[in-house]
């Protein structure tokens, strides 16, 4: 199959040009113009890592109506047969269904991360402040970045994929967004994605929430957060969901903990002075807060729960049967009715 030869970064941009004429800012939603090729594929043409078949090339630039004479490339091995029968392809596909030809434009359009047809951004929900929204913002704070244009929160693969799919349907609830999650390469963390300039501005400009590091920009709990205890709560319980930690400790697992890290000491602050004003903290050292106290570790799940069935599970082995189980045994659990089925955010009752 012939390929086409870009120059060292020109590859990008010509992906770049097409997005632009077809007025999507996703390569992903160049698949719903009826290319049928997978995305990590796509991917790997718009970073330059593959080269492009013609055959593609030619489809991309009669969809964009780009002339071909607008992009410097070197076709490997000339077939003119095969161009014509690339263009012919495409051409014939539309001229069989023209009445899904838009369609196709809409979905590609709708599937751009920051679309929308009057502003070319994707439009959100604006949520009211309230728990579900202080809860994701203590996702963010303990294990997300953010951008302009994207909003970001981390994880491990081996034990996270329940809570991840929590986090998507409630950014789906709260702002009408979908979230993208990938695994990172074989390593096993994975990332939830939200891209959406809408969403970022929001953070920053209504929640106070700066781009970039959170420890350099010493980032906290927004103060109409921290000024209504059950929205206070609810953001601890993101917080400790992402960053913190339930687990056992001593000999034979005797202690059990939960704990905070942090080095931001701002925001370790406010997580100390929620936790000890709810009762379920104990201490606070440089490192973090927490405590050892295991009437404090049952309060925590009476008070402010979790929504993160990692720590659900631990938990709950611990208070019902009296089993202190090591996290690399965690995921079989999973799978019993019991955690299955289980209403989130968790706290402990009548739910169990």
């Amino acid at each position: 199959m012939k390929r086409i030869k870009f120059e060292k970064g020109k590859q990008k941009e010509f992906f770049n040009l097409v997005k632009d004429r077809l007025k999507i800012n996703s390569v992903r939603a160049i698949r719903q113009y009826g290319i049928e090729i997978s995305y990590s594929t796509l991917k790997s043409y718009y970073s330059g890592r593959l080269s492009l078949p013609k055959t593609l090339f030619d489809n991309l630039c009669y969809l964009a109506k780009i002339n071909h004479k607008e992009i410097e490339y070197e076709s490997r091995n000339p077939n003119w047969g095969q161009k014509i029968g690339g263009r012919n392809g495409i051409k014939e596909v539309f001229r069989k269904y023209p009445h899904r030809l838009n369609g196709w434009r809409k979905k590609g359009q709708k599937n751009s991360p920051i679309f929308n047809e009057e502003s070319n951004l994707k439009s959100i929900k604006i949520p009211k402040l309230n728990e579900k929204l202080a809860e994701f913002v203590g996702i963010y704070l303990g294990d997300g970045t953010i951008t302009p244009y994207q909003l970001r929160i981390a994880g491990d693969y081996r034990y996270d994929l329940p809570y991840f799919d929590y986090i998507s349907k409630m950014i789906y609830e709260l702002f009408g967004l979908r979230a993208v999650i990938q695994r990172v390469n074989n390593l096993n963390t994975m990332v939830l994605t939200i891209s959406s300039k809408n969403l970022c501005t929001y953070f920053n400009k209504e929640l106070g929430i700066a781009y970039g590091s959170k420890i350099k920009n010493k980032t906290v709990i927004p103060k109409e957060i921290i000024a209504k205890s059950k929205l206070a709560l609810a953001c601890l319980r993101g917080l400790i969901d992402t960053d913190g930690s339930i687990s056992r400790r001593g000999r034979g697992g005797s202690q059990f903990c939960i704990q905070f890290t942090s080095h931001n000491p701002p925001l370790l602050d406010q997580v100390f002075d929620i936790g000890k004003g709810a009762g379920v903290f104990s201490y606070r050292d440089n490192a973090g807060a927490g405590t050892n106290k295991w009437g404090n570790i049952v309060n925590y799940f009476k008070v402010v729960g979790s929504s993160n069935l990692r720590h659900i599970v631990r938990f709950y082995e611990r208070f019902e049967n009296k089993n202190t189980i090591y996290q690399k045994d965690i995921i079989k659990y999973y799978r019993k009715s019991l955690y299955n089925a289980i209403d989130l955010p968790f706290k402990l009752g009548p739910v169990v």
